[in-house]
């Protein structure tokens, strides 16, 4: 049988065919919102394939039964548009299952009245088939429900533009060209089914809405395979680069600021987008010293400071961006602040100042401690236990080396007289003077000691018993003739000594003090002033050997 078809047929089965293929198109897609936009083109594909035969030359009862299975794609087509754009747009929190069974039942039940229209009437009042043009046409009376599904389908499309628009303010500029096609191509086919309705008696029912899918279709295929919309790439930057809290630079190679997030606000002056197209070098100039990083050609890291009021510190990793021929056609840059660390680490080092200082001031304490656990509070000598911890290592490295260590054990002839004729503090002024000329006559390695009370100590290393006996009886001259002034008085004393050389009088610290202590006690009944060693008294006793 022979069917004759209408203008509007073949823009209608033309605008099916392509809106089916962006379906399978978008099918094989696997970006966020690829699956709904692929039943919302399948719903368009419906609406207009059927819609054809509205304009053919066929029987009411075919025509009727096309323009029922129409309905399925025109009641679903404004709810799979707001899915389509909830899901794009990364809103998938609003799509509860609550939600999704809220918005199933205005197509659902709109199809099912549709279907059942003629035992209510509530779709439309009246269907006829009129005579347009040599073809026969379905003319009806839209009735109350075909109203409440105009502005229910009215207001979900216009929600669905509402956060279509809010997310396109919020785009990347790099990205914002694919964007603008698909909000054209969503555009196009309700305004052409806003302008229907309102002129639906003039046009005779005539709905522009199936014959402009087509160029939905087109300009949706065009963005999926010219501008790679529904790629993962353009799809993961809007969810992780545009929510950085890092900054985000994309140059070319030319240096133009390409592509900026919104993060990058924080770093620099104005609106982050108002840089789209500036060259780098201009931007970054002020406070970037090294701008020729634009231009290595391997990842760099430096730490800048931004001159802002607080001042900011910041990390930047400039990494090169290459082709897939590997030929660098750009950098790509990442500010992070780290003014929080920076200040972290700048207490840190104050606390380790703090504490190197603490430190240096506690060793000068064990330092200081050290010193008075081993020195006499009046003299300022050694005392008795700095002697008996330094002769010991002393005479082990005699020992060791061979070489003889002297010991002049000395003591105040009479101190107490001095203390009961002029008291304690003309006898303290005595042991600070003598005190202080053992000092500045020892030479380097000597030390003298106070060994208690009035006696004293002095230890020679590497020294011959008659070189020792030498230097005390210069020692007890210059104590002879030393001169305490106290008061209106003028102090002297004479000092009695005893030497004794290790190995020869003793290989221990214990044995060696004895006997220096032996012959200190026979200077002094041999009439005091006087100085005697070891050696001597042995041999006046008979028991030196030969």
């Amino acid at each position: 049988m022979f069917v004759n078809i209408h203008p509007f047929a073949i823009l209608s089965i033309l605008s099916a065919i392509i809106t089916g293929i962006a379906s399978i198109a978008t099918w094989r897609r696997s970006g966020p919102g690829s699956l709904m936009l692929s039943f919302l083109l399948l719903s368009m594909t419906m609406w207009s394939g059927f819609y054809s035969t509205r304009w053919t030359n066929i029987s009411l009862d075919s025509k009727l039964f096309w323009f029922s299975l129409m309905y399925i794609g025109v009641s679903g087509l404004p709810t799979l548009f707001l899915l389509f754009v909830l899901t794009f747009t990364h809103n998938e929190a609003w799509l509860t299952k609550r939600n999704l069974f809220l918005l199933s039942l205005q197509p659902i039940l709109s199809t099912v009245l549709f279907w059942t229209n003629k035992s209510h009437h509530l779709f439309y009042l009246t269907l006829d088939v009129v005579q347009e043009n040599g073809f026969l046409a379905i003319d009806f009376v839209r009735g109350p429900w075909y109203w409440i599904n105009i502005v229910y389908s009215y207001t979900i499309i216009g929600i669905a533009f509402l956060v279509l628009s809010q997310c396109a303010l919020r785009w990347s500029p790099l990205y914002l060209n694919q964007y603008r096609l698909i909000l054209i191509g969503s555009f196009l086919p309700w305004a052409a089914s806003a302008y229907s309705e309102f002129y639906f008696r003039q046009w005779h029912g005539l709905d522009l809405a199936p014959l402009m899918f087509g160029l939905s279709g087109i300009i949706y295929v065009f963005a999926i395979f010219h501008t790679h919309f529904m790629d993962l790439v353009p799809i993961a930057r809007s969810l992780l680069i545009e929510n950085m809290r890092d900054g985000v630079l994309v140059l070319d190679l030319q240096n133009r600021i390409m592509d900026i997030n919104p993060a990058m606000g924080s770093f620099i002056e104005g609106n982050a987008s108002s840089y789209i197209g500036k060259n780098a070098f201009e931007v970054f100039q002020p406070w970037m010293e090294k701008t020729d990083l634009f231009l290595e050609k391997t990842e760099t890291r430096i730490e800048l400071k931004v001159p802002k009021d607080p001042s900011r510190y910041v990390d930047l990793q400039v990494t090169p961006l290459y082709d897939r021929g590997q030929s660098m056609n750009g950098h790509l840059m990442i500010f992070r602040d780290i003014t929080e660390s920076k200040q972290v680490e700048k207490r840190l080092r104050y606390v380790n100042d703090r504490l190197q200082g603490q430190l240096i001031e506690i060793g000068l304490l064990q330092s200081k401690l050290r010193e008075q656990a081993i020195r006499d509070p009046l003299t300022d000598i050694f005392n008795r236990r700095y002697l008996d911890e330094t002769l010991d290592r002393e005479i082990s490295r005699a020992a060791r080396e061979n070489y003889p260590v002297c010991v002049i054990m000395m003591d105040i002839d009479h101190f107490k007289r001095v203390n009961d004729t002029h008291g304690h503090e003309a006898g303290d002024l005595v042991l600070k003077a003598i005190a202080m000329t053992l000092s500045h006559q020892c030479r380097r390695g000597d030390f003298a000691c106070r060994y208690g009370g009035e006696e004293f100590v002095v230890v020679l290393p590497n020294i011959s018993l008659e070189t020792a006996c030498e230097r005390a009886e210069d020692l007890r001259k210059s104590l002879t003739l030393l001169r305490v002034p106290y008061e209106y008085h003028s102090l002297s004393v004479t000092i009695s000594m005893g030497i004794a050389s290790f190995p020869e009088n003793g290989q221990t610290r214990e044995v060696l003090l004895r006997a220096a202590d032996q012959a200190m006690y026979a200077a002094k009944e041999a009439g005091r002033d006087h100085i005697l060693s070891y050696n001597q008294i042995q041999l006046a006793e008979g028991t030196l050997e030969d």
